[in-house]
């Protein structure tokens, strides 16, 4: 009776420690995949993050050559105001008839 029972207590313990090796096994199988989804996670921030860098730098240049060109044409304007005696003159009878005014 006393085999009987020593050899069920051995195949307890050996059970026991059969479940405790899958265990850890599970264990690290989860932590490996964590840690490859948190690796996966961090990849796909920076990519949306570099494309998201890239679109907005891609905008503000376009916007920086729009703004230039309307700077360009309202410079052009302003010569062409100036440049045209005609109008350099009716502004000046203007401006002497505002100040006469007060």
């Amino acid at each position: 009776m006393d085999t009987v029972i020593t050899r069920i207590i051995e195949i307890e313990k050996q059970s026991a420690m059969d479940v405790e090796r899958a265990e850890d096994a599970c264990q690290r199988n989860i932590e490996a995949h964590r840690q490859t989804l948190e690796q996966k996670k961090e990849s796909s921030h920076s990519e949306i993050i570099s494309s998201e860098n890239t679109r907005l730098t891609q905008a503000l240049e376009a916007l920086k050559k729009r703004t230039e060109e309307a700077s360009i044409i309202s410079a052009r304007d302003y010569e062409s105001r100036f440049s045209n005696p005609a109008l350099v003159e009716a502004i000046k009878k203007k401006i002497v008839a505002i100040l006469l005014m007060q």
